[in-house]
């Protein structure tokens, strides 16, 4: 070329944004929509008073076509290469299934006020890093029962209550002494108390203990352990690590479901094993999702418990003297209630929830009376509420997941031909991992989270409270007149009992609140004892006036 001639000039390259297509011009608005979208829908769930069961799984579902709406504008929308679409889409909806199936190496943990509050590492739960109790046998006790008693798991009735006793409620005047609250292993146990002592299960580490502390002081004054330890990992982690039967303590003897199955009887002077089974291998069973969970039923000389064995082993009647097999009946899965004793049609019978059905046997032999289907599976939809018999024959049961309650009428024409009417059955108080109380005609319940007034002979909603903080999965008991209600988030409420209206009466704050509070609160007048998996504690309540039986 002729070194005189010019060059021919040279385009300048077209810079383009890579990111952006035509398309994702066209859809720009798609990832607020598909954002937006389903926290609009979290925010209008919020505000409804639905079903918390079903509202979850609508947001879950409305997360998910978000996420999926993200990831295909991705694909559509932009230039970025496959790697890094599938990369920045995919791993939001692995973080969220990953949490959901609670497969990450991360326990979440619950608020009821605020939802998931932190994180921790599985194998740094807190019962692991208490130290282990001695054995410890205790002699010369000075075991004597009292009327303040409340020795088996919601204390002497059908539902959490002490009566003869009332609580002074104006708290700002005469606030609750607090005695202790001290470290306690992880468990859902409630304490069982006769005379000065209290009794309850919980994990430390890889051992199972049944303690017996002194009420005065949370000093342990015997202890009995298992090698065992229940955890359920996987998709059931939210029920956390732990035992969750509380313990019946009757005739100077403490029996005792553990989550495994182990079920013990122990001196209540000593904490010495009189004798125990492997309930699991005897009977031919399989535990359950979130560890076996009944609290055994004294009857006349034996102790039943829901085993949940096949080959006619489902509810089973122990002696209590040698733990020998006086009947077993049955065929279903256990649930996570503990069976009842009652007297209808004239017939002293054993009442269970089982899974998907709720079944009555002879108390002295264990023959099935009659059966009604009860919708529940143990690894899902889990049946936890106690079926509370009633006057005039009649039965009241209730249960989470979208279920409600029900009131049935049942009657014994002429021998064993057995009939069950519903007089009523709505969609009121979903108790999914708690009871009712029954005052004055009136059912006062969770429905979900909401605690609800019912109508018992109609069924008939009377009132209905959301509370911030909210009340969540707790628990709750009657003293005289007066709701004790124990929030999942540690919070201690009085709550008048009373069908006009809700009325709070006080409050005050017994575990902090990014606690995980399930277990049932325990009234041995006047000490009230409470506990979760991680902290125990006495409150000395102010009474207002104590009736005769009491004051003895």
């Amino acid at each position: 070329m002729d070194e005189n001639s010019e060059e021919p000039a040279i385009a300048a390259p077209i810079i383009t944004a890579p990111s952006i297509s035509q398309a994702g011009v066209r859809y720009k608005w798609f990832p607020i929509l598909w954002v937006g979208i389903p926290l609009l829908i979290s925010f209008v769930i919020d505000l409804m008073e639905g079903d918390p069961g079903v509202a979850n799984t609508i947001r879950w579902v409305t997360l998910l076509l978000g996420l999926l709406g993200i990831t295909w504008w991705l694909f559509r929308c932009t230039h970025w290469s496959r790697k890094i679409c599938w990369f920045c889409g995919a791993l939001p909806s692995a973080l969220v299934a990953a949490q959901y199936a609670h497969l990450t190496p991360l326990e979440i943990k619950t608020d009821g006020a605020v939802g998931i509050v932190g994180y921790q590492w599985r194998w740094q739960t807190p019962d692991r890093e208490l130290e282990q109790l001695e054995s410890q046998e205790a002699t010369e006790l000075d075991w004597q029962t009292t009327p303040n008693d409340y020795p088996r798991f919601l204390g002497n009735g059908y539902w959490a209550e002490v009566s003869g006793v009332e609580l002074e409620t104006d708290w700002e005047a005469n606030p609750p002494k607090l005695l202790w609250k001290e470290k306690i292993g992880a468990g859902w146990s409630s304490f069982a108390v006769v005379g000065n002592y209290a009794i309850t299960q919980e994990q430390r580490g890889d051992r199972e203990y049944v303690v017996c502390y002194d009420i005065q002081t949370f000093q342990s004054v015997w202890s009995h352990s298992d090698p065992v330890r229940w955890d359920p990992g996987g998709a059931g982690a939210l029920g956390y690590a732990g035992p969750r039967a509380t313990p019946t303590i009757y005739g100077g003897k403490v029996f005792v479901q553990g989550a495994t199955g182990i079920f013990n009887c122990l001196d209540a002077k000593t904490g010495n094993v009189l004798w125990s089974h492997d309930t699991l291998k005897k009977h031919g069973s399989e535990n359950v999702v979130w560890g076996k969970s009944c609290s055994p039923l004294v009857v006349d000389d034996m102790v039943v418990v829901s085993v949940g064995g096949k080959q006619n082993q489902s509810v089973v009647a122990y002696e209590m003297a040698t733990g020998e097999v006086r009947w077993a009946s049955g065929e279903y899965q256990s649930s996570y209630a503990s069976p009842v004793l009652a007297e209808i049609g004239g017939v002293r019978q054993v009442v269970s929830v089982d899974e998907n059905y709720v079944t009555a046997r002879r108390a002295d032999n264990g023959q099935a009376l009659w059966e009604f289907s009860w919708p529940s599976s143990s690894g899902a939809e889990a049946a936890v509420s106690q079926p509370i018999p009633l006057s005039g024959d009649r039965l009241f049961v209730s249960k989470g997941y979208g279920v409600g309650a029900a009131l049935f009428q049942i009657t014994n024409d002429e021998g064993d031909h057995w009939q069950l009417v519903p007089l009523w059955r709505k969609t009121v108080l979903k108790t999914k991992m708690s009871n009712v109380v029954i005052h004055d005609g009136f059912v006062y319940g969770l429905d979900d989270k909401i605690l609800q007034c019912v109508e018992l002979e109609t069924g008939k909603k009377k009132w209905k409270k959301r509370r911030v903080p909210e009340f969540g999965y707790g628990q709750m008991m009657l003293i005289g007149d007066t709701i004790l209600f124990l929030s999942e988030g540690g919070e201690v409420i009085l709550v008048e009992a009373a069908p006009e209206k809700y009325r709070e009466l006080a409050s005050l704050r017994a575990f902090d609140d990014d606690s995980v509070t399930w277990n049932n609160p325990v009234f041995a007048a006047p000490y009230l004892l409470v506990r979760n998996a991680e902290e125990a504690a006495c409150y000395e309540l102010p009474i207002n006036k104590v009736g005769a039986s009491l004051a003895e």
